[in-house]
C-alpha cells in the first residue's frame, strides 16, 4: 500500500514537471525573437543601406522606427510575412525591409529598434565620403557633376549652368531636382541632351540638362546642385529574390524548379547622388554706368517704316518699327524705348512685343515697338535721335546704341489734322428749326421773357410724327453707343493701348501687298524685312486672331517644317547683330519654301469665339 502511494506521488510530481516544461517551450514560442539584419555596414554617403528587421514567433504590431531618423532617412519601407510548417510544426515569420540613407559620414549607429517588448542590438556603420567609398571597387556606376559657364558674371547677367549625370549603365529609375540659389532666378533651358565621353578609360553615357541663372544681386552666390535618386542594378551577392521567392521558400523552393528564372523588375540598389555646389562671385554694377543697366554681349538698335520708303503727310499715319537685338540677354531684361515727343506730330505707340529668340548656349532676344507718327503740320519734321546705353560683357566697358536724329519734310494734307473750334456764326438747320428765346438785350429793354419750351411744349402739337423721330433717334444713339462700347472693350482685351482714332487707324498691308514685300526682302536677301513683311501677312491673314512671332506663325503654315524655315529666318536676324559672325541667309531659297506654305494656309478667321472651352491641361512657369 506504502509503494502505491508512493508511486502515485512521483508519477504526479512527473506529471507537473512535464506541464510545466510544455509552458515554458510554449511561452518561449509566443515571445518568438526581433532581430536586425542590414545588407553591409560600410557605405558612401550616396548610397543607402537595406535593413530587415525580422520577428519570429507571434509578435504583433510594427517596430518604432523614430530612433533611426537621428542619422538617418528611411526612403522606403515594406512588409511580408510567411508561414512554414517543417515535421508538423508551423512557425510564422514576419519581415520589415527598410531601406535607409545617412545623414552624414563617419561611424554612425543603427540604435536598437524594439517591438511588443524585444529589441534588437544597435549596430556599427561606417560611412565614407563618395569618392573614398569607389575607391578600391571598381569605377563608379552612376554620378552628377555642376558646372557654371561664367564665375563672375555682372548683377543681372544670365549665365548657363550645367548638371550632367554620368553613368556606366542605365539605370532602371531616375529622378533629378532642381538646383537652388538664394538671390537669383533659375529656368531650364531647352531639352536634355544625351551624348558619350570617356572618363578615366571608361565609356560613360552623359545626360545634359542646362538652366539659365540670372543673379539678383551681388556678391558670392552659391548653387546648390541638385539631388539625383536612382536605381541601379544590384548584382551582389544575395542581393536579388524574385517575385515569387517568398511563395516559393513556402514550399522549400521546389515549386518553379523547372520553370526558367523570371526578371526581376523591382529588386535593385537605390543610389543617392549630389554633384558639388557650386560659388560664383557676382560683380555688382559699374559706378557710372547710367540708370538703364542692361549687360550683354552684343546689342543692335534698328528701325524701318511702313510703307517704304515712308511719304509724311498732313494728317496721314506712318508706323515705325522699332527693333531691338540682343544676345546674352532674355527677352524680359529689355528695356523700353524713349522715342520722344517732337513738336509737329502725333505719336500712338502699340504694346511692345518681345520673344526669346533660339540660342546654342547663350540667351538672345527680340523687342519691337510699333509707333504710328500723324503729322499735324506741313513743314521739316525732326524726329530726335534714340539711345540705348548698354553694358558690353566681352570689352568690360559701356556702349550705347544708337538710331541718329532725322529730319523730313511733311507735305500738306487735304484734310487738317486739328481743324479747331467750328465756327458759330451760323446756326445750323436743326437750330433753326427750333425757335430761339429772347437774347440778353431783350431782357434788358424790358420786354417779357418767355421761359424755354419743354420737349412736351415743342412735340405735343405736331402729331405723332415727332415722337416717332425721337424713338427712332434715341434708338440710332443706343445703337451708336453699343457698337463704340463694344470696340473699346474689343480694343482694352487684345492688350493694346494708345489706339488712333477712328479716321487714323494704323495702315494694314493686305496679304498680297505683304506677299510682295515678302518676296522683294528675300531677294534682296534681308532676313529683317522678310520678318517684319511676314508677321505683316500674318496680321492680314488672320485680322482678329492675329498670330504672335514667327513661332505662332509657323504653328499656323506647317508645324515643324514651317518652325524650321522661319526659325532660320530668326537665326539670321540675330547673326546681322555680330559682325564677326559669317553665316550667310539664302533668301532665294527661303521664298521658294515659304511661297508653298502661303499658298495652303487655312482660310481667314474673321471672328474670334468669345467663350473658348478652357484647355485640357493647365499651362505653367
Amino acid at each position: 500500500m506504502r509503494n502505491r502511494s508512493t508511486l502515485f506521488r512521483s508519477l504526479l510530481i512527473l506529471l507537473a514537471l512535464v506541464i510545466l516544461l510544455a509552458l515554458v517551450v510554449s511561452q518561449g514560442a509566443r515571445a518568438g525573437g526581433l532581430i536586425a539584419e542590414p545588407d553591409r555596414t560600410r557605405l558612401g554617403v550616396n548610397e543607402t543601406i537595406t535593413l530587415r528587421v525580422i520577428a519570429e514567433g507571434r509578435l504583433s504590431g510594427d517596430p518604432d522606427l523614430s530612433p533611426l531618423e537621428k542619422d538617418f532617412e528611411v526612403l522606403n519601407r515594406s512588409t511580408n510575412s510567411r508561414m512554414t510548417i517543417v515535421n508538423g510544426a508551423m512557425s510564422q515569420t514576419r519581415e520589415w525591409v527598410l531601406e535607409l540613407a545617412p545623414r552624414r559620414t563617419g561611424e554612425l549607429q543603427i540604435p536598437a529598434l524594439s517591438l511588443g517588448g524585444e529589441r534588437t542590438s544597435p549596430i556599427q556603420v561606417q560611412v565614407v565620403a563618395a569618392d573614398q567609398a569607389a575607391a578600391g571597387s571598381g569605377p563608379r556606376p552612376l554620378f552628377v557633376d555642376a558646372l557654371v559657364d561664367d564665375p563672375s558674371p555682372y548683377v543681372q547677367q544670365p549665365f548657363i549652368y550645367r548638371v550632367k549625370v554620368m553613368y556606366l549603365e542605365q539605370p532602371r529609375r531616375a529622378t533629378l531636382s532642381d538646383p537652388v540659389a538664394d538671390g537669383a532666378t533659375i529656368e531650364q533651358r531647352g531639352d536634355d541632351q544625351s551624348y558619350p565621353e570617356q572618363i578615366d578609360g571608361r565609356r560613360y553615357t552623359v545626360i545634359e540638362r542646362r538652366y539659365l541663372v540670372v543673379p539678383q544681386r551681388s556678391g558670392p552666390l552659391t548653387i546648390r546642385s541638385p539631388r539625383l535618386e536612382a536605381v541601379l542594378p544590384d548584382n551582389r551577392q544575395g542581393a536579388r529574390r524574385g517575385p515569387f521567392a517568398d511563395f516559393e521558400d513556402a514550399f522549400g523552393g521546389r515549386v518553379f524548379q523547372n520553370f526558367p528564372a523570371l526578371p526581376d523588375l523591382g529588386s535593385g540598389r537605390r543610389v543617392l547622388e549630389r554633384g558639388p555646389d557650386r560659388t560664383v562671385d557676382v560683380r555688382p554694377q559699374p559706378p557710372g554706368s547710367g540708370t538703364v543697366w542692361l549687360p550683354a554681349e552684343s546689342v543692335e538698335l534698328t528701325d524701318e517704316w511702313t510703307p517704304s520708303p515712308p511719304r509724311f503727310r498732313v494728317g496721314e499715319p506712318v508706323t515705325r518699327t522699332l527693333t531691338i537685338t540682343a544676345r546674352g540677354v532674355t527677352a524680359a531684361q529689355l528695356p523700353n524705348l524713349d522715342t520722344g515727343l517732337p513738336d509737329g506730330v502725333n505719336l500712338y505707340p502699340e504694346q511692345p512685343q518681345t520673344e526669346d529668340l533660339p540660342d546654342g548656349g547663350v540667351p538672345a532676344a527680340l523687342k519691337t515697338l510699333k509707333v504710328a507718327l500723324v503729322p499735324t503740320r506741313a513743314g521739316a519734321l525732326t524726329l530726335p535721335e534714340i539711345r540705348l546705353p548698354w553694358w558690353d560683357t566681352a570689352q568690360d566697358r559701356e556702349r550705347v546704341a544708337v538710331i541718329p536724329q532725322r529730319t523730313v519734310q511733311v507735305e500738306a494734307g487735304s484734310i487738317s489734322a486739328d481743324p479747331g473750334p467750328v465756327p458759330a456764326s451760323e446756326p445750323s438747320a436743326s437750330a433753326r428749326a427750333v425757335p430761339q428765346g429772347p437774347g440778353p438785350g431783350d431782357a434788358e429793354d424790358g420786354a417779357k421773357v418767355t421761359p424755354p419750351q419743354g420737349a412736351g411744349d415743342l412735340l405735343g402739337g405736331a402729331g405723332p410724327w415727332p415722337w416717332l423721330s425721337l424713338i427712332l433717334g434715341t434708338g440710332w444713339l443706343a445703337t451708336l453707343g453699343w457698337m463704340v462700347w463694344g470696340r473699346r472693350r474689343r480694343g482694352a482685351g487684345g492688350g493694346k493701348h494708345g489706339q488712333l482714332p477712328e479716321s487714323t487707324a494704323l495702315p494694314t498691308l493686305s496679304t498680297s501687298a505683304a506677299r510682295a514685300a515678302l518676296r522683294k526682302a528675300c531677294v534682296a536677301g534681308d532676313p529683317r524685312g522678310a520678318r517684319s513683311a511676314l508677321l505683316d501677312w500674318g496680321r492680314a491673314r488672320w485680322p482678329e486672331d492675329a498670330p504672335q512671332g514667327l513661332g505662332g506663325l509657323a504653328a499656323r503654315l506647317g508645324g515643324d517644317a514651317a518652325g524650321e524655315l522661319l526659325g532660320g529666318i530668326d537665326r539670321a536676324v540675330y547673326a546681322q547683330a555680330e559682325p564677326d559672325r559669317a553665316d550667310s541667309w539664302d533668301g532665294m531659297g527661303a521664298w521658294s519654301r515659304i511661297e508653298p506654305l502661303l499658298d495652303c494656309a487655312g482660310p481667314s478667321r474673321q471672328t474670334v469665339d468669345t467663350a473658348p472651352l478652357p484647355g485640357l491641361y493647365p499651362k505653367g512657369v
